[in-house]
């Protein structure tokens, strides 16, 4: 397979580089669901309970924050390479840490290293499709990343079990290490240095200050935050929406969810194809109006007592085409930042993961025993992203 790169092709590597790009991507995902199943097992191992285990989702989310802000000026001031490479030899040492950790608190401290190591990939991954592409091109690019990425929070929790049922939850971070190793061998086979030429611009952190004035850097982003807040309302809430309200079993509900994170890759790999006759914005904006309505119509099914299909149905639209979305507005927000495309991608990926995470927050915080907590978080989440696009994004590109 043939990458086109600003109207040159990268030859013969280019489904490697994909591959590799795509794992990168998903290091975060697949490092917090693999082990997930894993709780209750490392609660009863460490002689803590299940809620303080917790503390290790935590330590590792915030050091995706706080390590992707680390990694944007550096990738932009000495390349891209040298970063991944640190990166993973980072992620790889602390997963095999972990496995020997014999407390809490150890393991608290060694997943905040774990995420210092994973985020790398996250944000140079954006910074590199930026380098290499143009805005049109690059989206597609995202889209067959999404491919690789996507598959990380189908098949992780259903891994993570199996591996359970033959041996220690150390073993899922053994695992982790040697992923990181193959990802760590496709780095430096495969990934080139995009960077030819060092920006005056990328000497520190002052560039952060400069992003925040980019109207259409920090509307694109604003979007993908809240886009991705929906879809983390919807992770969050739906076992219990789907088991306790919907009455599907919990041997079918991880079909159920799989099928809706299928319909979103599904999605995103149709938009790499729409790209070759459509505008990125025209797909844009059919995408986000999708994601409002399902989200609506599925407000529509509660009020009513529609029967559930009509729910799932919208449900399905209104998750899947997320993949209309997300490739796009990233591709939308790096547009001209590729003199700072690793600091614009590092202050994406800690917005988008702020914004994000309040929908995760807010489904439990206003947890009524009801579907309706995760269906107005994502009605306002969506309502928010489409507001934003038509008066901010889609209205200067008719000007």
């Amino acid at each position: 397979m043939d990458i086109p790169a600003n109207g040159e092709y990268v030859k013969p590597m280019g489904i490697y580089l994909l591959l590799t790009l795509g794992a990168l991507s998903a290091f975060g995902p697949l490092t917090i669901d693999l082990y997930l199943p894993g709780f209750s097992l490392i609660a009863k191992d460490l002689g803590v309970t299940v809620s303080e285990v917790q503390y290790t989702l935590t330590s590792f989310l915030a050091g995706l924050s706080i390590g992707q802000l680390i990694y944007g000026p550096i990738s932009d001031r000495i390349g891209r390479k040298k970063p991944l490479v640190f990166g993973i030899l980072v992620y790889i040492i602390a997963s095999v840490a972990i496995s020997y950790s014999t407390s809490l608190e150890s393991l608290v401290a060694l997943r905040f290293v774990q995420a210092l190591g994973s985020c790398v990939g996250m944000v140079i991954t954006r910074a590199i499709v930026r380098d290499m592409f143009e805005p049109k091109e690059a989206a597609k690019v995202f889209s067959l990343i999404i491919l690789v990425m996507g598959v990380a929070p189908i098949i992780a929790p259903l891994l993570g079990s199996q591996i359970l049922l033959v041996a220690t939850w150390r073993l899922v971070f053994i695992l982790l290490a040697v992923f990181g190793a193959v990802t760590l061998f496709g780095v430096l086979t495969f990934v080139p240095e995009t960077i030819k030429e060092k920006s005056p611009l990328s000497v520190g952190f002052k560039n952060y200050y400069h992003l925040l004035f980019d109207r259409q850097f920090i509307i694109a982003t604003i979007i993908s935050g809240t886009i991705m807040g929906s879809m983390f309302s919807y992770v969050s809430g739906s076992p219990f929406v789907f088991i306790n309200i919907f009455k599907i079993t919990p041997k079918v509900y991880p079909f159920v969810f799989g099928g809706n994170a299928l319909g979103f890759i599904v999605f995103s790999q149709i938009n790499s194809r729409l790209l070759n006759h459509f505008t990125l914005d025209g797909i844009l904006k059919f995408g986000i109006s999708t994601c409002l309505t399902g989200s609506v119509m599925m407000s529509f099914s509660l009020f009513f007592d529609l029967p559930n299909y009509v729910f799932f149905t919208a449900l399905f639209f209104s998750i899947a085409s997320i993949g209309f979305v997300l490739p796009n507005i990233t591709a939308k927000a790096l547009e001209h930042q590729r003199k700072r495309a690793a600091v614009a991608s590092a202050l994406m990926g800690s917005l988008q993961f702020l914004i994000s995470s309040i929908g995760s927050v807010l489904v439990t915080v206003f947890a009524n025993h009801t579907a309706w907590p995760m269906n107005i978080v994502m009605v306002s989440f969506m309502l928010i992203s489409f507001l934003l696009y038509m008066f901010g994004i889609h209205q200067k590109a008719d000007q």
